[in-house]
C-alpha cells in the first residue's frame, strides 16, 4: 500500500471516528426511548469496537486493543479488541475476564507515569520486564497510547504488528497520540450520556416511589382513623360508667374502691396512648395532604397571644413536672387572619420537641413578640443542639437527627412534626427557621403577618 493511499485511508477512518462523536447523542436517545438496561451495555462494547476497528484503519497495524479505568476504583476494564481470529479472541476476552487488575498494579511505574503525562510509549516485548510475561500472539513491539481528557487518563490503546520487526516512526506515534485523544472523547461522551441516562432512570423510579409512598400513607392513615376514634369513644364511655359506678360504693369497701381506682389509671393510661396514636394518624393525614393538593386551612381573624397561652397550658397539663416559661407582649391582641387549630398545632408541636430532646431539670422558654407588621414566635430548648447539616434537613419530612436522645414519657415520633409545622406556616405565608449550636441547644422559631388593622 503506497503512502498516499494509506494517509487518504487514515483521513477518512478519522473523519469517520470524528462522526462517532456525533452519533453518540442519537444513540443515548435511542437508550432513552427504549429502555436502559442491556441495551446501554451493548451500546458501549459497541461503540468501543467501531473505535477499535477505525483505529487500526488509521494506523495499519495487526492488532489493537481497548481499556478502560474505572474512575472510582482504578480497575482497568477491557472495552474491545480487533485483529485476532474467533477462537483467538475468545481467549482473550476470557483471560482479560478472568484477571481483575488495577493501573497502579503495573510491573513498570515508570510505563503508568508516563501515560498519566500523556505520553505515547513504545515497549520492547523481548526486555525486561515484558519478556517475563506470556506472550501467546509473538509480540515484538507494541504501542501503547494514553487516552485522556486534559490530565485525567481514562483509558488506553494498545496495537502491535505481532511478530514482524517493526520500528514505530514519530509520525506513527503521534497520530497514535491523536487518536487516543479523539477516542478519549468518543468513549468519555458515551460514558457520560449513560450515566445521564442511569440518572434519569433513576429520578423516575423515585417519583414512582414517592407517589406509590404517598397513596399509601393517604390509605393507611383514612383506614386507622376510624378504629382509633371508636377505641377512644369506648375507653371515654367506659370512664364515664366506672365514676359512675364509684360514686355508688360503700364508704367501707375501701379494696373495692382502690380496685376500680386502679382500673381507672389504667383507662388514662390507655386513653393517653390513643391519643398519641391519634396524633400520628393525623400526621400521616397531614403529610399526604401535602403531597396531593395542600392543608385544609378555615381562616379568620383570631388572636395568637390566645393561641399560645392556650397551647403552653395544654402542654403544661400534660406533662406538669416540666417548666415552661412565657415572655408575651404588651399588648392586650396580636391579630391574624389564620386557621387558630392549625398555628396551635405548629406551637404545640414546637413545645413538644423541645420538651422531648431537652433535659427533664431544664426549663423551656416560650417568647412571643411584635416586629413591626410581623409577629414572631420562638421556643428555645437546653436540649443537645443541632450541627449546621442536621439544621438543613430537620425540616424534611421523616427525618431524625441520629443519636438524640429522647427524654421518658415521649413516643419516638415519626419525624414529621417539624414537617407539618413548616407546612402550616409556609401556607400562611410565614417562615420558620432554627438558630442551634451543638451542645447548647436550640431555638426554633416562625413569623406570622399581622392583620392589616394591627399593621
Amino acid at each position: 500500500m503506497g503512502q498516499k493511499q494509506h494517509t487518504n485511508e487514515a483521513f477518512r477512518a478519522l473523519l469517520a471516528m470524528a462522526q462517532l462523536i456525533g452519533q453518540g447523542a442519537s444513540e443515548a436517545t435511542d437508550v432513552a426511548a427504549h429502555g436502559a438496561n442491556e441495551r446501554m451495555g451493548l451500546t458501549a462494547k459497541e461503540v468501543a469496537h467501531r473505535l477499535a476497528k477505525l483505529t487500526r484503519d488509521v494506523l495499519g497495524c495487526q492488532r489493537l486493543s481497548i481499556t478502560i479505568v474505572e474512575p472510582e476504583t482504578g480497575i482497568l476494564r477491557p472495552l474491545a479488541v480487533i485483529g485476532l481470529s474467533p477462537d483467538q479472541e475468545s481467549k482473550w476476552w476470557d483471560e482479560q475476564l478472568r484477571q481483575e487488575s488495577r493501573l497502579i498494579d503495573g510491573p513498570d511505574p515508570v510505563l503508568i507515569q508516563r501515560l498519566q503525562a500523556n505520553e505515547v510509549v513504545t515497549l520492547d516485548m523481548e526486555q525486561p520486564p515484558w519478556n517475563a510475561f506470556p506472550n501467546p500472539y509473538g509480540i515484538r513491539t507494541m504501542l501503547v497510547a494514553p487516552m485522556a481528557i486534559g490530565k485525567h487518563l481514562i483509558g488506553f490503546i494498545s496495537l502491535d504488528y505481532g511478530g514482524a520487526a517493526h520500528v514505530y516512526s514519530s509520525e506513527e506515534s503521534g497520530l497514535a497520540g491523536a487518536v487516543g485523544r479523539l477516542a478519549a472523547l468518543v468513549i468519555e461522551r458515551e460514558r457520560l450520556q449513560r450515566e445521564q441516562t442511569e440518572a434519569r432512570a433513576r429520578e423516575i423510579a423515585l417519583l414512582d416511589t414517592q407517589e406509590q409512598m404517598d397513596e399509601f400513607l393517604s390509605i393507611v392513615s383514612h383506614e386507622l382513623r376510624t378504629p382509633m376514634t371508636t377505641i377512644k369513644g369506648n375507653l371515654q364511655l367506659a370512664k364515664i360508667r366506672l365514676k359512675y359506678a364509684m360514686r355508688g360504693l360503700p364508704a367501707d369497701n375501701t379494696k373495692l374502691q382502690d380496685d376500680l381506682a386502679e382500673i381507672e389509671m389504667l383507662l388514662d393510661r390507655a386513653e393517653r396512648q390513643v391519643n398519641t396514636q391519634n396524633r400520628l394518624v393525623r400526621d400521616l393525614m397531614d403529610v399526604s395532604r401535602t403531597q396531593t393538593t395542600r392543608l385544609e386551612l378555615q381562616q379568620e381573624l383570631c388572636d395568637l397571644i390566645t393561641i399560645v397561652s392556650d397551647a403552653v397550658q395544654d402542654l403544661r397539663n400534660a406533662a406538669p413536672a416540666r417548666t415552661i416559661y412565657t415572655q408575651l407582649p404588651a399588648e392586650e391582641t396580636l391579630p391574624i387572619f389564620a386557621d387558630a387549630e392549625r398555628i396551635g398545632q405548629a406551637i404545640s408541636n414546637y413545645l413538644t420537641n423541645a420538651l422531648k430532646y431537652s433535659p427533664a431539670d431544664r426549663p423551656i422558654e416560650v417568647r412571643l413578640e411584635k416586629e413591626g407588621t410581623m409577629a414572631r414566635l420562638a421556643v428555645r430548648d437546653q436540649g443537645p443542639g443541632l450541627s449546621p447539616s442536621e439544621q438543613e434537613r430537620v425540616w424534611e419530612r421523616f427525618y431524625q437527627a441520629e443519636g438524640v436522645r429522647r427524654q421518658g414519657g415521649f413516643s419516638i415520633g415519626l419525624g414529621l412534626g417539624l414537617y407539618i409545622c413548616r407546612m402550616i406556616i409556609e401556607q400562611h405565608q410565614g417562615q420558620v427557621g432554627v438558630e442551634s449550636t451543638k451542645g447548647e441547644g436550640s431555638t426554633f422559631w416562625f413569623t406570622l403577618l399581622l392583620a392589616e388593622d394591627e399593621a
